[in-house]
């Protein structure tokens, strides 16, 4: 991209980011990603997963026990001691993704996200092939599924987790009624990717709107360093800071977003927001190289590969880690 022509054309947030584009060479685009060719492809997709694909359930039980996950809201299933000191969505049930079953039809809180974060992937940043048989995706903080049922249907071997075993619950409910055999939804949180099963075992992880939502990013980012085999690829999808420093910004979880404490659907619950040089540099102290940012609509979308598994700085660290 040739920053010099097109800068003056560029949107205000896209100016901000200017700077950061040169130091990095970071690639910013205002881009519709509706308008991409994979969004058609994997919006089809998720049409393998309306009832007329139901497998072990019939169309009346499987609307019901999803209207069940719908109104639960139960702290204690998720092991708080205080729910006044947790995340609403973490104690009430939120459907993730938009998600047309059929005979009827869910809005998920983040739209149709799942279908544009892969798209993204996919025709910007060229991070996997059109067909995924024979790969391994591990996916971080997957909520009911809706980035998972993508890769299932585009071949992939799929290990979905998630800290909040309610959203686990519905997917692993999803599982079953599909019939998916190459989803294994499981309740972990991303700190426990140290087991054994998880070193050197993932073509593909991807990390999508988890990042700022972790307390400690340099194990975060080491420990699916050690998921990832040798060749694979971290897809890393988070906010950002529109700054050309290597800073990341407070937020904490007392600084929310919409909806209400009454009806248990605020956002936000976010700890640090990092900006893309930022984000860069410690995907690099990790030990991921050939790292490319594109930020679209004002997001981060960061490829990085684990070329081969080599040590890091072990000074300061917070846990002893591989």
């Amino acid at each position: 991209m040739k920053y010099t022509k097109v800068k003056n054309h560029l949107p205000n947030w896209l100016k901000r980011l200017f700077n950061i584009a040169i130091s990095r060479r970071i690639t910013i685009e205002d881009v519709s990603i509706e308008s991409l060719p994979s969004y058609l492809y994997y919006s089809n997709l998720m049409l393998n997963y309306q009832v007329k694909d139901l497998v072990n359930t019939d169309a009346k039980a499987f609307k019901q026990r999803i209207l069940e996950f719908l109104v639960l809201t139960d702290y204690k299933m998720e092991d708080f001691d205080d729910p006044a000191m947790q995340r609403d969505l973490s104690i009430k049930f939120h459907w993730g993704h938009n998600h047309d079953f059929g005979d009827f039809s869910l809005n998920g809180r983040l739209g149709n996200r799942h279908i544009k974060i892969l798209t993204a992937f996919k025709d910007k940043l060229k991070a996997f092939p059109k067909s995924l048989e024979g790969k391994k995706f591990l996916d971080i903080g997957c909520w009911t599924g809706g980035t998972s049922l993508i890769l299932c249907a585009l071949g992939a071997e799929v290990l979905a987790i998630d800290e909040v075993n309610k959203y686990i619950e519905s997917l692993k409910y999803l599982k079953y009624a599909f019939d998916i055999k190459k989803l294994t939804p499981k309740k972990l949180s991303l700190y426990e990717c140290t087991l054994p099963e998880f070193q050197n075992s993932f073509d593909f992880v991807l990390f999508a709107g988890v990042l700022y939502h972790v307390t400690d990013l340099i194990i975060a980012l080491r420990i699916l360093f050690n998921c990832l085999k040798d060749g694979g690829k971290i897809l890393l999808e988070t906010a950002t800071v529109l700054s050309n420093n290597a800073i990341l910004v407070y937020k904490g979880p007392t600084e929310t977003t919409r909806g209400s404490k009454k009806d248990l659907n605020r956002g936000g619950w976010n700890w640090f927001v990092p900006s893309p040089v930022a984000l860069e540099k410690m995907m690099e102290d990790v030990g991921f190289v050939d790292i490319k940012t594109r930020i679209l609509r004002g997001r981060c979308f960061t490829i990085g590969l684990r070329k081969n598994h080599v040590d890091m700085m072990r000074s300061g660290l917070s846990t002893t880690i591989r």
